[in-house]
């Protein structure tokens, strides 16, 4: 699904522009080589056509730049509702931590096609992520408070 950066950077050009034409909220997210995740807040129904408005014109593109044709995936994209807060909780460390089980790094804050880097303070991270609901989790912006996000997602 990604090749290069190239691809990655378009890609994130993509989901920014879906993430402002639908009004949603993009808490976290993360490339990995043949798959992505994002953790979102969508306006109800608005979800199918976002998804289908950023992963078909993208699958194109990427299909006429690697002389493919077809879909990328074998499947549809799925979606889990977040239950409460100890969901939202996991699905962020899950995310932050994917690129380490899929031996893209060696811990979260290397992987710079995610946006835990921004999330933890380590740089400025990506514009179209809102980090102030999770960091909210762990006390806001405060230094103390991102030390508290760095070790629920980094030390668990």
């Amino acid at each position: 699904m990604f090749v290069d950066d190239v691809d990655r950077m378009d890609f994130c050009r993509r989901l920014s522009r879906t993430i402002a034409r639908f009004s949603w909220t993009c808490r976290c997210f993360v490339l990995m080589t043949t798959h992505y995740h994002l953790l979102v807040d969508v306006k109800l129904d608005l979800l199918q056509p976002g998804m289908h408005r950023l992963n078909g014109p993208y699958a194109q593109q990427f299909n006429k730049r690697h002389g493919r044709s077809g879909h990328l995936r074998g499947d549809r994209y799925s979606a889990t509702p977040v239950e409460d807060d100890l969901h939202m909780l996991r699905a962020f460390r899950y995310i932050a931590r994917n690129p380490i089980r899929g031996g893209l790094c060696s811990s979260p804050g290397e992987w710079p096609w995610g946006s835990y880097r921004g999330a933890s303070g380590a740089d400025a991270g990506f514009a179209f992520v809102d980090h102030r609901p999770m960091r909210a989790y762990f006390g806001g912006d405060s230094e103390k408070a991102l030390r508290l996000l760095r070790g629920f997602v980094e030390f668990s």
